[in-house]
């Protein structure tokens, strides 16, 4: 089976026995006062694509604004900027973690980065969630400043062989430089980091997309569109999590396959979600800019 064909077999197949929630319950973090459009790009995108839910966790003061967008986001007004903590209890962070994993427990997958922006309180509550996804190995997309805030503590995100980073070239050179790595965006330099951060999938967004763990490479030569407008990168975040979410649902069985294919392994997942979620991308791009 080659690459396309894996990546289809991704793709559920819908049936009158289907529930909610079967196609996929993502929860995207991201979301401030300065970034209200990023987070509904990503919740968005997923629905559009075929998710069933998307949950969008965002500073308190962001959620009305979100809310407004659609009325098919779940938003949840949980994340605390630093001068936005009057009322709640001095351990807070840990008080607003529990809230939000306390709504997490069925979600397939998680985005993260998406409008975060660089508040220190609000990192402190998503470093926390990438912890969380990393010991409950939970498939999750980094983005944006969540990048940022695994490059000041590679540790949080190291190991976890279902997390993909999306870095563009400046997010890549400030990632390598913090593991003591030649930022050049370059193959061998992106497999190296991969390589440092033990099996985590990086895709380094470019003229091509780089997607490699450190031991397998694959490549998107797919075509765009010429334009380079902002957020495109959080299409991509909301693709590569709904195809992640799609790879948990197909390995809990939610779905009657009636196709010839083989299991995708946890191994082949990431790769495959990221590498479907750039296509997918790439090509809704260069439709919309032939278009208009």
């Amino acid at each position: 089976m080659n690459l396309l064909d894996k990546a289809k077999s991704l793709v559920p197949v819908l049936s009158y026995d289907m529930h909610k929630g079967d196609c996929g319950r993502l929860g995207f973090f991201g979301g401030c006062e300065e970034y209200t459009g990023a987070p509904y790009f990503a919740a968005i995108s997923a629905l559009k694509l075929g998710a069933d839910l998307s949950h969008i966790y965002c500073e308190k003061d962001a959620a009305p604004i979100i809310k407004s967008y659609s009325p098919d986001l779940i938003v949840h007004p949980y994340l605390r900027s630093l001068e936005n903590t009057s009322g709640l209890p001095e351990n807070h962070i840990d008080f607003i973690h529990q809230k939000i994993i306390g709504t997490t427990s069925k979600q397939h997958a998680f985005s993260i980065g998406s409008g975060l922006g660089r508040d220190p309180n609000i990192h402190k509550s998503i470093a926390l969630m990438i912890s969380h996804a990393k010991n409950a190995n939970v498939p999750i997309v980094l983005d944006a400043d969540s990048i940022y805030i695994v490059a000041q503590n590679p540790q949080l995100v190291s190991g976890h062989k279902l997390a993909i980073l999306t870095p563009n070239v400046n997010e890549f050179k400030t990632l390598a430089t913090a593991l003591g790595i030649d930022s050049k965006p370059i193959v061998e330099n992106v497999e190296k980091v991969a390589k440092e951060l033990n099996g985590v999938t990086i895709v380094l967004k470019g003229k091509q997309d780089i997607i490699t763990n450190g031991i397998s490479t694959i490549y998107c030569n797919q075509t765009g569109g010429l334009k380079r407008c902002g957020g495109q990168g959080d299409v991509l975040s909301g693709a590569i999590a709904t195809f992640l979410g799609w790879g948990i649902c197909k390995s809990q069985k939610r779905w009657i396959e009636n196709r010839s294919e083989q299991e995708i392994s946890s191994e082949e997942l990431p790769l495959l979600a990221a590498y479907s979620g750039c296509k997918v991308t790439r090509t809704a791009s260069h439709l919309t800019f032939e278009k208009h």
